[in-house]
């Protein structure tokens, strides 16, 4: 019994320092990013709640272009995220799913 506690407290300690030692996610721009869109498309991508959505946010969370995605969201372009937002896609096809 002590044998079993304590290779439990030694795993419980090794995920603890991993999680610790994790890298911090990325900034999560996506929902500025689709209200530039429209708040019609923000909102619908948001309340789908979808599988699409889901991987959406990891993405946004693990992209390497949070310093362009700022600087874009700190103009008033509406365009020009294409080029550079791993999310292009998924924010084009709620634009097209938006409309009437």
């Amino acid at each position: 019994m002590a044998g079993s506690v304590l290779v439990i407290g030694i795993i419980v300690a090794v995920i603890l320092a991993l999680w610790a030692n994790a890298a911090e996610p990325g900034p999560l721009f996506l929902e500025r990013v689709l209200r530039r869109q429209g708040d019609d498309i923000a909102q619908r991508a948001l309340a789908a709640g979808s599988r699409d959505f889901a991987i959406a946010v990891q993405r946004c969370l693990a992209c390497a272009e949070a310093a362009q995605c700022r600087a874009w969201l700190s103009s008033p372009a509406r365009d020009g995220y294409q080029s550079f937002c791993p999310n292009a896609g998924f924010i084009e096809r709620q634009k097209l799913w938006s409309k009437p």
